[in-house]
């Protein structure tokens, strides 16, 4: 999903976007004990806009270290003398 005010999350340094997913699990709190469900639905969206983001940055840092991986042979590892 998308929210209309969130700017590019790109932008933002992980640890921000860390302490930004951690300040909405908080807000989404307090707003479901105050019974806003109006509220909640609203933060509900713009933190999973939030997790997708850190989700995606997860697996490119995954996947670049599984191709750095994968061209390393076995060849280096094994010596036969």
């Amino acid at each position: 999903m998308f929210h209309p005010l969130v700017s590019n999350l790109s932008d933002i340094k992980d640890i921000d976007l860390e302490n930004q997913i951690n300040q909405l699990g908080r807000k989404y709190s307090i707003a479901a004990r105050s019974g806003n469900s109006g509220l909640c639905n609203q933060i509900v969206i713009v933190l999973e806009q939030y997790k997708d983001e850190q989700r995606n940055r997860l697996l490119d840092k995954s996947k670049k270290i599984n191709l750095k991986n994968e061209n390393k042979d076995l060849d280096d590892l094994i010596n036969i003398n």
